[in-house]
């Protein structure tokens, strides 16, 4: 398995070549990285981690990396470490130097490698809290099976392409739904897309352009800040507690300030779990609409909260675009998510969709429309069921098998467990120790757009039997132990 967040390719050392294993290592990474396979501000491997990765020693590691740092290739900064340069200028374009090696650099954030991480299948043997998918059981295969065979007879929805605003339908049973959660929606504000990461994509490259300052939840999900530093937004970041978002703080901000956008996740929240409380979700927008900057309300879990709170969206249609998806709740193959939004950005949000792939798969959307009209409602509470079972199981084995010292967020829900070790505990250490003995989680400085979050860890308590739950949690006790005794 590739670590979480440091380069897919860990250069390759050939002890029988006559060249310096230092120099091997520096000349793999500065290929990689002119090549933008490491692309800027990439963080890599500690020295150390990495010797032990090669099985050099330290000083080897070191000495590729001062290369790297007179080359201008990498930046090393006390208390953070090495990262991929910035603005690393380019070789001359001539016959020897490869194409791939003259292209710009591109952004991608400090941690590129965790999406594909979050997307991956297979960890090897270790028990995995990383991806945040829907537990195997309760299971929608047998009745998402025959709603998908239902709709395989029609050749209208194998042999075209479909609307570019999505299965009309499908529309309509989004809007009634959003509509039973006292949003005001009609079936033509409603963006159907392939997956809301889709969505989030849209918006940020709609609403702003590069340089433009935007207002982000710290911490958030880690897919959106490389969205955004794909867009080259500047994330300007407000922290989390237990009530959401804290709006004091926005207001400070939007005194001075004017964010091209407030990105924000007020349910079920990812990583930390919480819900916005009914008083900051008023204040918010009225905020919002005072200073005349619209909300992303990004909704992925809302359906599973014990109690279903009033989206954004119902508060402030005309300033809230408003981001859900069904890979949470029936399953994530799917790619299937959708959008609303005021009319007075719809159509641009629509031909930006069409750029990238003209429509969602016709036949998808079908399936899925089919399967809200039988069996979703169903499927839902058993969900919200097994949810709660989990949370259950995993903090009363947490309680048992880990120090008091390490603190779960209270009062949250959803697919994760959000943890704050105590300030002599790194979670990057911890998570080491944890493969060590069989267990990898998310580190939290993933979830941050500015520094912070090395105390921090996220369990995704959802991929994962009961009995793995219980098992990866206390391998991770046994990794906290033996760093205790060092």
């Amino acid at each position: 398995m590739r670590e979480v967040g440091w380069p897919a390719a860990i250069p390759v050392v050939d002890r029988n070549s006559v060249v310096p294993i230092y120099q091997q290592i520096y000349e793999d990474l500065r290929e990689s990285i002119l090549a933008g396979t490491l692309p800027e501000a990439t963080r890599l491997p500690p020295e150390r981690v990495l010797a032990e990765r090669l099985g050099v020693n330290r000083s080897t590691v070191v000495h590729a990396y001062r290369a790297l740092v007179s080359d201008g290739l990498v930046e090393q900064r006390v208390g953070s470490g090495s990262r991929v340069a910035r603005a690393i200028g380019h070789p001359p374009r001539t016959a020897d130097v490869p194409w791939w090696i003259t292209l710009p650099p591109w952004q991608v954030g400090a941690f590129p490698q965790v999406l594909g991480e979050l997307a991956a299948t297979f960890h090897g043997e270790r028990i995995s809290f990383v991806p945040g998918v829907p537990p195997v059981e309760p299971s929608p295969l047998q009745e998402l099976a025959r709603s998908f065979a239902r709709v395989a007879g029609d050749p209208d929805y194998i042999l075209s392409y479909g609307d570019s605003e999505g299965h009309a339908p499908l529309r309509e049973a989004i809007a009634a739904r959003m509509r039973a959660r006292a949003c005001n929606v009609d079936a033509r504000d409603v963006l159907v897309l392939t997956g809301s990461t889709q969505g989030i994509t849209l918006v940020a490259q709609s609403l702003a352009e590069p340089e433009d300052e935007i207002i982000v939840e710290q911490p958030t999900y880690p897919g959106a800040l490389q969205i955004f530093a794909i867009a080259r937004l500047r994330a300007i970041p407000v922290a989390v507690d237990q009530g959401g978002i804290r709006v004091d703080h926005v207001e400070e901000i939007l005194r001075t300030r004017r964010p091209r956008f407030i990105y924000t996740m007020p349910s079920l929240h990812n990583p930390t779990g919480v819900t916005m409380n009914a008083d900051r979700r008023q204040r918010l927008v009225t905020l919002a609409g005072r200073a005349r900057v619209p909300i992303i309300e990004d909704d992925p879990y809302g359906a599973l909260a014990k109690t279903l709170a009033p989206p954004l969206a119902a508060l402030a249609p005309k300033s809230v675009i408003y981001l859900s998806t069904f890979s949470k709740t029936i399953a994530p193959s799917l790619r299937l998510g959708w959008l609303t939004a005021p009319r007075t950005i719809y159509e641009r949000l629509l031909l930006r969709k069409q750029s990238y792939d003209m429509a969602t798969s016709l036949y998808v959307q079908a399936g899925v429309c089919d399967y809200l009209a039988r069996d979703y409602d169903a499927h839902i509470v058993q969900l919200r069921e097994e949810l709660t079972a989990r949370h259950a199981l995993a903090r009363s084995t947490i309680a048992r098998a880990w120090p008091k010292t390490m603190r779960l967020t209270a009062n949250a829900g959803g697919f994760y467990l959000w943890i704050t070790a105590p300030r002599d505990l790194r979670a990057r250490a911890l998570l080491d120790a944890a493969e060590r003995e069989g267990a990898t989680f998310l580190f939290g400085e993933a979830f941050f757009a500015t520094s912070g979050g090395d105390h921090n860890l996220r369990l995704a308590i959802t991929p994962v039997t009961h009995e793995q739950l219980v098992s990866g949690i206390e391998r991770i006790g046994r990794a906290i132990a033996a760093l205790s005794k060092r």
